[in-house]
């Protein structure tokens, strides 16, 4: 009953976001190549060791969180993909009950009804990208807003000039690379994997990997990595969803306000 109910979801945000956007110049023909990247099944207990963050990361920047909750108290990170989005909050409703809570869908950070909604997460992740996999949702807008933009990355010639996405959040500022842009079913995707063990963490590993898309053969990725997926749909598939598939490479304090 729990699945029925979670696809009937799906479907639903299927309906919502095609209404909403239209996609123009993107097919899957010429732009979509399958390359090597590195995935490995092997465990550690030792902490992840992150490289240096990409030189064009301003480690300085101050982000007024207590300004952005004074505009929505949901407010709790602050993303941003250099050269292919402007920076925009993330939002999760702390009052759901449902694990699952869509209510951003069709809200914006103004609370508004309507589109085009924000960039948020559903209460089953929680809010400081501790989770093995961290999912965030945005609308597919035709002028390339929210995450229209990410369909910049089903071009091949694109993707291959790297790219990291970058999350403020009040402790910390998390630098991302980016290693695949696929087309992947509509599944739910924390509620279909289990990803409280390590056995969920692969299999869905290596469902992105037997995907078709982009990918970076020089990111090694494990079930011990920190990933966030951001997700977002077509305008002319209502069963597939464009996932921007990232690796966490660096965490580093968030400046404070008393350093500016």
């Amino acid at each position: 009953m729990k699945r029925y109910i979670k696809r009937i979801l799906s479907v639903i945000g299927v309906i919502l976001c095609s209404l909403a956007v239209t996609v123009v110049g993107y097919g899957s023909e010429g732009v979509i190549s399958k390359d090597s990247i590195v995935v490995s099944s092997g465990t550690s207990s030792e902490p992840a060791a992150y490289p240096a963050a990409p030189v064009d990361v301003d480690e300085n920047i101050f982000m007024n969180f207590a300004s952005l909750k004074e505009q929505n108290a949901d407010v709790y990170a602050w993303i941003m993909i250099p050269g292919t989005m402007d920076g925009l909050p993330v939002v999760q409703r702390s009052s759901a009950e449902d694990p699952y809570d869509d209510f951003y869908l069709n809200h914006t950070i103004d609370l508004v009804e309507g589109y085009p909604g924000a960039i948020y997460s559903q209460p089953i992740n929680s809010i400081d990208f501790t989770d093995p996999v961290t999912v965030l949702y945005g609308h597919n807008m035709k002028d390339g807003s929210m995450f229209g933009c990410l369909h910049e990355f089903e071009d091949k010639n694109y993707f291959d000039k790297g790219h990291n996405v970058i999350i403020y959040t009040p402790q910390y500022m998390l630098v991302y690379e980016i290693f695949s842009a696929i087309h992947f079913s509509d599944a739910l995707i924390t509620y279909e994997y289990d990803f409280s063990d390590q056995t969920g963490i692969q299999m869905y590993l290596d469902d992105i990997m037997g995907s078709k898309g982009n990918f970076n053969s020089g990111v090694t990725v494990t079930a011990d990595d920190k990933i966030l997926t951001l997700s977002t749909c077509f305008s002319n598939r209502d069963s597939e969803r464009l996932l921007i598939e990232a690796v966490l490479i660096e965490k580093r304090e968030s400046p404070t306000e008393s350093e500016y």
